[in-house]
């Protein structure tokens, strides 16, 4: 056994939710400033941080306030906890492309909750993070609260290695609510994974920097260019911090999890909570002889296309289970499946499932019908299909 894996050993088990693992993760990643504004469901992760008294705790008069404060904070070099969801999250919209365009490495957990639309809705739907996939920021999915807390950890590390801002993402109350056990590291310890902050290395401070003033267009157009492919080699940054992690605690993590991939015919692709269902759902079909397999995805941006085709390449069909819609192209995680196995000339057919919406359950048997909706023969799929526990529906 390592040393480091000696020392990552020294964890205590406890029993919290989604919104405490969060909370843990902002405490252990050495955050000592908190912004924060009421709304549910992530409210629990700054009750929790407003009772340790190492913490100075900031209540701000709306999420973009929280958002400009927090980004102030990033420009004096500290680490600041932040955390909303759902309609927060899109207040704080305007300064998410400031906070990436700057090149400040915060790190915002969110909890994923409908956005008010037919009507208010609490549940657990991706369309507040994934509103954010064009602003610069890194994102992440977690399917369970141990997810939470590690990938808090792994992104400050990413992120300030990278320069770019990183969203640590879970449904909401499924994850923030739910008790599960969690490993929690030592401080020390997890402080020695995460570093000390980076404040060199900015790639706007060379030579001086400045904020707020008029970019001439050839300047603007550069820095866009830069960030891309610096969010492309993000890739790279994630997998030594995740070794690393996995050297000192005992828990692996990549961009994707692959489960029963290898000789699968049949992939199912899915992001957060709803991941635990498909594993269900993929080991009974497995138990029936099946060859079905899923991936897991960890990351939307940088989206793994390399990883996934190198995963789920193989397989004659591919389904990919959304928790969000934009409405007339369909689920956007299948959206950015297709387009990666199609630049990678994957010839594998996909059907794109959008269910859960709002926060409806989805059960292994829903599952259980895409499989099967999957192997009749149906001719070419549509575009998007919308997953029941009636049934499928176009």
């Amino acid at each position: 056994m390592s040393s480091r894996l000696a020392e990552g050993r020294r964890q205590t088990a406890r029993m919290i939710n989604g919104a405490e693992a969060m909370a843990l993760g902002f405490e252990l990643a050495g955050a000592r400033i908190a912004y924060t504004y009421p709304i549910t469901p992530q409210i629990e992760v700054m009750e929790t941080l407003s009772r340790n008294g190492e913490i100075a705790y900031v209540q701000a008069d709306s999420e973009y306030n929280v958002l400009a404060g927090a980004q102030g904070v990033a420009w004096t070099g500290e680490r600041c906890a932040v955390a909303t969801a759902s309609q927060g999250l899109v207040l704080m919209s305007e300064v998410m492309w400031e906070v990436a365009g700057n090149r400040l490495p915060l790190v915002m957990g969110v909890f994923n909750r409908g956005l008010k639309g037919p009507g208010w809705n609490l549940g657990a739907q991706q369309n507040d993070t994934l509103f954010m996939r064009d602003t610069g920021w890194l994102q992440f999915y977690c399917e369970s609260a141990q997810e939470v807390l590690d990938f808090i950890l792994i992104a400050f590390r990413v992120a300030e290695e990278s320069c770019l801002p990183a969203i640590v993402a879970g449904d909401g109350f499924y994850l923030s609510h739910e008790t599960e056990e969690v490993r929690i590291p030592d401080r020390a310890v997890a402080l020695a994974f995460v570093g000390e902050r980076v404040r060199s290395g900015d790639p706007m401070a060379a030579g001086g920097g400045n904020y707020g003033g008029l970019m001439a267009p050839p300047k603007y157009s550069r820095a866009c260019q830069r960030m891309h492919h610096d969010v492309t080699r993000v890739a790279a940054v994630f997998a030594a911090a995740a070794a690393e992690f996995a050297d000192r605690f005992g828990r692996s993590y990549h961009l994707l999890s692959p489960v029963h991939h290898h000789d699968a015919e049949t992939v199912v692709v899915a992001a957060g909570t709803v991941c635990g269902t498909v594993r269900d759902a993929v080991e009974r079909r497995r138990r029936r002889g099946d060859k079905v397999g899923m991936v897991k995805l960890h990351a939307f941006r940088p989206f793994p296309g390399d990883a996934l085709l190198a995963a789920a390449g193989g397989a004659a069909k591919i389904a990919v289970l959304d928790r969000n819609l934009a409405p007339g192209m369909g689920g956007i995680f299948a959206a950015e499946v297709r387009l990666a196995l199609h630049r990678l000339r994957c010839p594998a057919t996909l059907y794109s499932f959008v269910t859960g919406l709002g926060g409806a359950d989805v059960t292994p048997e829903m599952v259980e019908r895409a499989l099967e909706y999957m192997g009749a023969e149906n001719g070419r799929p549509p575009e998007t299909l919308f997953l029941y526990e009636t049934g499928v529906e176009e």
